[in-house]
């Protein structure tokens, strides 16, 4: 299978798993609105950068380490390699998530009370402790399989994490029901535990079967003194740790500050709110409403920019090595250009249903009202999203880590002195500075590089385009006087308006020299 078509289909697969289970995830999110409430979804979102952290602390980065070392190792048909890699990178991370799921586990009510600042936290991080060792088995192995490009067990894994994660939750809250029990966060830390350990369970089963069908393959190592057969295992293994610690370690560090940082946030937000003037029921629901069901609407389109990350990453990092610099540069603008767009579509249609969404899919006029605000940000998430997995495959980890610490004080700056006196919308300003400091610094480093030809001027003006034109038809079709059709009904009446006009108005910007110019 060639470049093209593995991304093509490699990033339909993954896309299609994604937002199917996202899909699930975002019916899942209004169950759970609807059963235990916004303010025990604001608990959990407040729980959930301290397992972030100690993720990130075990193996933050060894998912990409590994991936980039096995699609090398593949390339060189080594298999050996391959599975060493694997066995260094299952060794290291699922040691480590052990001993810090004991520390977890004893100092929960600790860190909940000293740290987080809501006691009600202890009995949730409890629960998370067990999921840490299955995460780490779950995201090493479909870092073997990504690299080995093996894209089903992946995109297998993750809608299984996610039907375990739905039913578990959905039997549980049953059976409290029936012995007349109140349902709370607790639920959806056990659900995220039962999803971990089923999908762990599964890309284990997978690597069995896949390292049968590979027992008769001849191994074609090269001559190389650390994988040399007249070394030991434990020398071979100790070489393929020595390989993945300097690219894991930065991605680890990168993703472990930004944890302390969430958290830090997590903490303080609800606590700003309280001094906007808004009660302590009040200003979690207010978080839980904006993390727990604004948020994962805006961040649903992600599954498409997420699936092509993950398969740029191994790709980039191959082309680099091969030294194929005009592929490199096709692959970057055509990431850029799509994500651009995607991001442009998903503006228009959340300005324009945002409000609509919220009062029709979560009874909540006030995520309706995030919906919008969030809007802003589409452009932005979706172009830093993939290209971010791009400099990855770049080895540029330790800039992006300059850039998202730049980016987060922006937003700590803003929790601590826009939202005692604007509220949430002081907490909205701090994450568009983020996003477009953050994706401004990308943009500019794969210019400065010749990485990224296309202009941008002429990529935002073409793409917006067909959002602007989507969006003032169906803006139009709104206001129509006297207009009586159901809400749900003229939702989705305006949708299909405004996806058929987007759909017909793009098409001069990937047509003839319209879609040459943006080259120039």
């Amino acid at each position: 299978m060639n470049q093209k078509n593995y991304l093509m289909k490699g990033t339909f697969l993954l896309t299609a798993v994604g937002l199917l289970t996202r899909a699930a995830g975002f019916f899942y999110k209004i169950f759970l609105s609807r059963t235990i409430g916004a303010s025990e979804i604001g608990l959990y979102q407040i729980a959930i950068p301290v397992l972030s952290f100690c993720t990130a602390l075990c193996g933050g980065g060894m998912q990409t380490a590994i991936s980039k070392l096995v699609a090398k190792y593949r390339a060189e048909h080594s298999q050996r390699r391959m599975r060493q890699t694997l066995a260094a990178g299952l060794l290291l991370s699922v040691s480590l998530s052990m001993i810090l799921s004991v520390i977890l586990y004893f100092g929960a009510d600790l860190i909940a009370q000293r740290l987080l600042l809501e006691k009600a936290c202890g009995r949730l991080l409890k629960i998370m402790a067990f999921s840490l060792p299955f995460g780490m088995i779950h995201g090493c192995v479909c870092g073997y399989f990504m690299g080995a490009k093996h894209i089903v067990p992946p995109a297998l894994a993750q809608f299984i994490e996610q039907l375990i994660r739905i039913l578990f939750v959905i039997l549980a809250y049953t059976l409290s029901l029936k012995n007349r029990k109140q349902a709370d966060a607790s639920l959806m830390a056990s659900g995220a535990m039962a999803g971990e350990a089923a999908s762990a369970i599964y890309c284990m089963v997978c690597l069995y079967v896949l390292s049968i069908k590979n027992s008769q393959i001849k191994n074609t190592t090269p001559v190389d003194v650390p994988f040399s057969k007249k070394c030991s295992p434990l020398h071979r293994l100790t070489a393929s740790i020595r390989q993945i610690l300097p690219i894991s370690v930065p991605l680890s560090l990168n993703r472990t500050l930004m944890c302390v940082l969430q958290a830090i946030e997590a903490a303080l937000l609800p606590q700003m709110l309280r001094l906007s003037g808004l009660t302590s029921s009040e200003a979690l629901s207010v978080y839980g409403t904006l993390t727990g069901m604004a948020l994962p609407m805006i961040l649903f389109p992600t599954a498409i920019t997420s699936a092509l990350g993950m398969l740029l990453l191994p790709t980039v990092s191959e082309a680099q090595a091969l030294h194929q610099e005009n592929h490199l540069a096709r692959t970057v603008n055509a990431s850029f250009l799509g994500s651009l767009l995607l991001g442009s579509f998903c503006l228009g249609g959340f300005l324009l249903f945002g409000s609509k969404i919220g009062s029709i899919l979560f009874q909540n006029e006030f995520a309706g009202t995030c919906i919008r605000r969030l809007a802003l940000l589409c452009p932005l998430i979706y172009i830093s999203t993939t290209l971010t997995s791009i400099l990855h495959g770049l080895s540029k980890s330790a800039s992006l880590l300059l850039w998202n610490l730049a980016g987060f004080a922006l937003r700590l700056l803003c929790v601590l002195y826009l939202v005692p006196t604007c509220g949430i919308n002081g907490y909205l300003c701090g994450m568009f500075l983020d996003q477009i400091l953050l994706t401004g610094c990308i943009l500019f480093s794969l210019h400065r590089q010749n990485i990224l030809t296309v202009s941008i001027p002429g990529s935002l003006t073409r793409m917006f385009f067909p959002a602007i034109i989507a969006g003032g038809c169906t803006f139009f079709f709104f206001h129509l006087p006297a207009q009586k059709i159901p809400a749900q009904i003229c939702l989705i009446i305006g949708g299909i308006i405004y996806c058929t006009v987007f759909l017909f108005s793009m098409l001069p910007a990937f047509t003839g020299s319209a879609a040459s110019d943006l080259y120039k």
